[in-house]
């Protein structure tokens, strides 16, 4: 279904009709996915190690939910992701995408050498 070029992108509906994945965008995206799931991994990995959750939230999730606590976690952080990248205009998209991937990118980088000084 075509999006009418009458309706300013973003009016159209709760989300906009369509968003055209860029060249950056697809990198990032990838860093966003690849550095989420060793963000898990690691910290499924310290965990089970005996290392104690630094996050508060994170650290609710899992009590809450034990291991499949971390997962909802990022699943909601994605989710959140996902949304702002498909409303903002493309500036702002790439400033999320760069935020979350930066963010996620030192945090795998202080859980692997923090499994790495065990």
């Amino acid at each position: 279904m075509g999006r009418d070029s009458s309706v300013p992108r973003g009016t159209s509906g709760w989300l906009p009709d369509e968003r055209q994945l860029s060249e950056s965008h697809t990198v990032l995206w990838t860093v966003v996915i690849l550095s989420s799931l060793f963000d898990v991994v690691t910290t499924m990995v310290g965990i089970a190690r005996g290392l104690g959750e630094g996050n508060a939230v994170a650290r609710a999730f899992i009590e809450t939910d034990g291991t499949p606590g971390i997962g909802l976690l990022k699943f909601s952080a994605l989710l959140v992701v996902v949304v702002s990248w498909a409303w903002f205009d493309d500036c702002r998209a790439t400033a999320v995408l760069t935020g979350f991937a930066l963010v996620s990118l030192v945090v795998v980088a202080l859980n692997a050498m923090t499994l790495a000084g065990l």
